[in-house]
């Protein structure tokens, strides 16, 4: 169970199991039902690792996984009916641009592999490795991030498999790249509604970009602790939400500080989401192994 995501404005979260699809909720997490169930629907059997939603279009949303099958996935219809976007495979994160009502510029980062970005023109039909042009020694290029159809970020993960980590630019649409930021890039950015962009680094910094990435500040930890290597959320008032080793962590301030939220945290989670529907954090953990563990995922009420 790899991944947990509050969908925005709904009341619906949606749960990644390894080679069992997507499932919702309505209820809290109380019970779930099986996405994808539609007449005709493509069998996501990938481990999940990100869905995005499309800003505009309620019922439009973009998942990638990693092993098993096709990388990334899009539906029409709120999840009733998938289809599998082409042939790639293998994906930690697909991002979209929404500066272009078409969605036809897509970003795919390769699961612990080097300079491999696929970006598609075409809305995820076909796809071309721009990842390539990454400069030579770059570490892992898991995490892209579309600004528009010319402007790219990929954030690339110096974890085990060592190489230069951080930040790098592309103005050309993957053509040539170079390095913004020698932190971040450690996990899935968040592109907050002000336009900040907030990246998490393996080292437990953080990340600030603003005027689409033109400028990056790092962020103050809290001295008790270090942000965990996690996706940044944002709350409806706009605070930005990560995680310590155990505690929910908030900033009010751009990520200067950070404040520790609610009771010490019962197991070491993965990720975390929000739900605005229920008002209410959601984290979640697993071991790799063939099950779902009992106490897969957690909530807390903000």
């Amino acid at each position: 169970m790899t991944y947990v995501s509050a969908k925005p404005n709904e009341d619906l979260v949606i749960a990644g199991i390894a080679q069992q699809g997507l499932w919702g909720s309505t209820d809290g997490g109380t019970s779930w039902h099986q996405l994808g169930s539609g007449g005709g629907s493509a069998k996501i059997t990938n481990r999940p690792g990100s869905i995005i939603y499309d800003p505009i279009r309620p019922n439009v949303f973009w998942q990638s996984g990693i092993y098993n099958g096709n990388g990334v996935y899009r539906t029409d219809n709120n999840g009733s009916v998938f289809r599998a976007l082409g042939s790639i495979g293998h994906n930690d994160t697909v991002s979209v641009d929404f500066t272009d009502i078409n969605r036809r510029t897509l970003l795919a980062g390769g699961h612990e592999q080097r300079q491999t970005v696929y970006r598609s023109q075409d809305g995820g039909n076909t796809w071309t490795n721009v990842g390539v042009n990454l400069p030579a020694g770059t570490a892992f290029s898991s995490y892209p991030l579309v600004i528009n159809s010319k402007t790219f970020f990929a954030g690339c993960s110096s974890s085990w498999g060592g190489g230069t980590g951080g930040i790098y630019q592309s103005n050309d649409s993957g053509t040539t790249w170079s390095s913004v930021s020698a932190q971040g890039g450690g996990a899935q950015p968040l592109v907050a509604s002000d336009g900040s962009i907030y990246w998490p680094s393996a080292d437990g910094s953080m990340m600030r970009g603003t005027g689409q990435g033109s400028n990056w500040i790092w962020s103050q930890t809290v001295p008790s602790g270090t942000l965990v290597n996690v996706h940044p959320i944002e709350l409806p008032d706009g605070r930005i939400v990560s995680l310590s080793r155990q505690h929910v962590m908030i900033s009010s301030d751009h990520g200067v500080n950070w404040q520790p939220f609610g009771p010490q945290l019962p197991f070491a989670p993965v990720g975390i989401s929000y739900s605005d529907s229920d008002k209410s954090f959601y984290i979640w953990q697993f071991d790799c192994g063939i099950k779902v563990l009992p106490n897969a995922i957690m909530k807390i009420w903000l």
